[in-house]
């Protein structure tokens, strides 16, 4: 029998799942309708319009308030409001984040975790994914300059950290899943 640890994540990742397929909608899926009489044939109505997909966070840069604080919410799409951070080299970073989502923690919890230049989001993202008992922040993790709590909604935590030099650092969130939607950078110039 299955631990209730696996049991959980298993019902979490459906869960995720699901919200995901309900996203995309595979219409290739779908059977064809059967074709109407020829007798009978009706003028085809006009297909009401797809809704828009959320707009990815890519499109996104922001910097730091006049107060010197960069605010950033994850939402229940799992997207960063945002995916590139702009500071100045040698500022310390002030980062706000909050979870402006509805879903419970368990199943769409929140963080922001920032890696050194040149990690690999997904790699650690994957690591991550293992270390539940720890809110998905694994023990061995040498490239992690800083991280957020994980967030549940309407939660937040606001976190401060000196990057080491110029340079393009990776962030993302390591809720199991999420690193695929929510990743961007901090740009230091």
């Amino acid at each position: 029998m299955p631990s209730r640890d696996a049991t959980n994540r298993l019902s979490a990742l459906v869960f995720l799942s699901a919200l995901l397929a309900l996203g995309c909608g595979d219409k290739a899926a779908q059977p064809a309708p059967a074709a109407a009489p020829a007798a009978e044939t009706k003028p085809a109505e006009p297909a009401a319009p797809a809704p828009a997909p959320a707009p990815p966070a890519a499109d996104v840069t922001v910097q730091p308030d006049a107060a010197g604080v960069v605010h950033l919410t994850g939402s229940d799409q799992m997207r960063y409001s945002a995916s590139r951070i702009e500071v100045k080299v040698g500022q310390k970073v002030k980062l706000e984040m909050k979870n402006a989502g509805a879903l419970p923690k368990e199943a769409m919890g929140h963080d922001l975790v920032v890696l050194k230049a040149g990690s690999d989001p997904m790699a650690f993202g994957a690591k991550a994914a293992t270390a539940k008992a720890t809110d998905y922040i694994p023990a061995d993790a040498a490239e992690m300059i800083a991280h957020t709590k994980l967030l549940g909604p309407g939660e937040s935590d606001t976190i401060e950290f000196d990057l080491p030099g110029a340079g393009t650092y990776p962030f993302l969130c390591t809720f199991p899943g999420h690193v695929a939607l929510m990743k961007g950078v901090i740009v230091a110039q």
